[in-house]
């Protein structure tokens, strides 16, 4: 193998994910060469300083100012807005087609009417309670 071809193993060699073969292939040209042991050390040299790199970590208020921006917020708030509305007329209109069709009976009628009226209770007595528990949240304010 020549200086090219090896030069694609060696990062390879480096980190240890060669076959035997290509591994045996690498030393061998690196006994033979005098340029590509000295590739070799540099990426060693490359690879020891990039482990060394010390990233700075934002500290706490960093976080929560990248965590929760108005803009965010707002988008996040209404595209919930705007699924719910989206949901609620589906709903609606596909249950008064259904109530509105002559073929189907007055039982069925009935009982898919209080499926549907027991879901929406359920989420409105759910939605009540978040909203007054939210006013008294102790924990409202509370950081990891």
């Amino acid at each position: 193998m020549n200086c090219k071809e090896i030069e694609v193993y060696l990062s390879g060699y480096l980190d240890g994910e060669l076959t035997q073969q290509e591994a045996q292939r690498v030393e061998l040209h690196l006994e033979t060469c005098s340029v590509c042991p000295q590739l070799l050390k540099e990426l060693v040299t490359a690879q020891e300083a990039a482990r060394n790199i010390e990233l700075p970590q934002p500290g706490k208020q960093e976080w929560k100012k990248m965590e929760n921006t108005i803009l965010e917020n707002i988008s996040r708030r209404f595209g919930w807005l705007i699924l719910v509305i989206w949901s609620a007329t589906t709903v609606g209109y596909a249950f008064f087609q259904y109530a509105a069709s002559p073929s189907e009976p007055l039982f069925q009628k009935i009982l898919v009417f209080g499926i549907f009226l027991g879901i929406a209770l359920l989420f409105f007595s759910v939605l009540c309670q978040r909203i007054r528990e939210s006013r008294i949240d102790r924990y409202k304010g509370v950081q990891q």
